[in-house]
């Protein structure tokens, strides 16, 4: 027997965002979906900094997003990206953001 569901409006929009979602991560090559993630990793711990900034240590702060950032670091080298060159890049260029953002 075939079930019915019903949706409203909102729940059908977010159902296609997901799918689109998905779909964009599948036509990007490893390196891209890394990149992303840092990213993404970055802009949400510095909306966190931005809004605890006394939490922690600059120092502590500055080793949690280096250990975080890294992690992606290692996971780019054991996929054997293509463009690893741009990941770190992109590592080096988050890195130097929070520095001079806590002034290290």
């Amino acid at each position: 027997m075939k079930r019915i569901v019903r949706l409203t409006e909102s729940d059908l929009i977010r159902l296609v965002k997901r799918v689109i979602k998905e779909n964009k991560f599948k036509e990007m090559d490893d390196c891209e979906v890394i990149i992303s993630n840092m990213e993404y990793v970055f802009n949400d711990f510095m909306s966190f900094v931005k809004t605890s900034p006394e939490e922690q240590s600059p120092e502590d702060m500055y080793d949690d997003i280096q250990s975080e950032l890294g992690g992606f670091l290692d996971m780019a080298e054991e996929m054997e990206c293509e463009n690893i060159d741009e990941v770190y890049m992109i590592y080096d260029q988050l890195i130097d953001d929070f520095r001079s953002y806590v002034g290290l």
